[in-house]
């Protein structure tokens, strides 16, 4: 029913239909072993941080698009999702969020793949729909924050698609599946976009498998504006999300406000 209503929209508006290739099994690349090399090669240019780090925690602070919200109520959440707190333990595999919006504050406690725990203003969800968002959100954020680092230790079947320009950089695509998927997916795939020039991730691209009502679309990120570390990682500043298919419009736009490394802090905007 979402995809009809989002459809329908489409059509009202007019919004062309998206030029990036469409991540999922029909797309084949080749060289797997070059394209291992070059999400190596990314992973090693931001620091390795799937690796290195106990602990990360950052916070953001963005907006929703309108027609983001129309679309998809559930996973935009824009009543409780502006800012967000967010804790990473890479080697436990723990996600916790608390993000922030005019009804209130949102928990979400996050360990992949089976558990997912959300609380509204304290009360705990037991909705499926609400929950199975949770995990699709926090999942995908881990990997805009850690990005080819995470991709190297959860993904598998990578391959390389022709090179193609990402804001007026050339990148390397690498593409390949995350098994389990994101959420409550049993798998998903991606499009990564690794400049050729520094090795960062420019631009992200993933399928949404994990709900029944975002199953066949898929959405991109365009990372900008990176920070350095007084180690030396690298990491994305600011994000700019456009959902690609069954329409193409923006979605979200948010920037990263604060961010400590096992405990030392990088910085902090407010």
């Amino acid at each position: 029913m979402k995809f009809i209503i989002a459809l329908a929209v489409c059509s009202l508006l007019s919004v062309s239909c998206s030029s990036l290739p469409r991540p999922g099994p029909a797309l084949v690349g080749s060289s797997p072993a070059e394209a291992r090399a070059a999400l190596q090669r990314s992973a090693a240019a931001h620091g390795d941080p799937w690796e290195r780090y106990r602990k990360v925690e950052v916070s953001y602070d963005g907006e929703w698009t309108t027609i983001a919200t129309k679309i998809q109520p559930i996973i935009t959440n824009p009543e409780f999702r502006k800012s967000s707190e967010e804790i990473y333990q890479p080697r436990s595999g723990n996600v916790r969020q608390l993000h922030r919006g005019p009804s209130g504050v949102k928990e979400v406690i996050r360990v992949r793949p089976a558990r997912t725990e959300v609380k509204f203003n304290g009360k705990r969800s037991d909705d499926p729909e609400v929950n199975g968002a949770a995990a699709l959100v926090a999942d995908a954020y881990t990997v805009f924050l850690f990005g080819p680092s995470w991709l190297l230790a959860n993904g598998r079947d990578f391959s390389l698609l022709p090179d193609a320009t990402c804001e007026g950089e050339a990148c390397h695509l690498v593409i390949g599946r995350v098994v389990p998927g994101f959420g409550n997916s049993a798998d998903d795939h991606f499009v990564a976009w690794v400049s050729k020039k520094s090795g960062l991730l420019r631009r992200f691209q993933f399928s949404l498998n994990g709900m029944e009502s975002t199953r066949g679309a898929d959405v991109d990120v365009v990372f900008s504006d990176y920070r350095t570390a007084a180690d030396g990682s690298v990491w994305p500043g600011h994000f700019v999300e456009r959902i690609q298919r069954p329409i193409l419009a923006k979605a979200h736009d948010w920037r990263m406000t604060s961010l400590a490394l096992d405990g030392r802090v990088v910085f902090r905007d407010r």
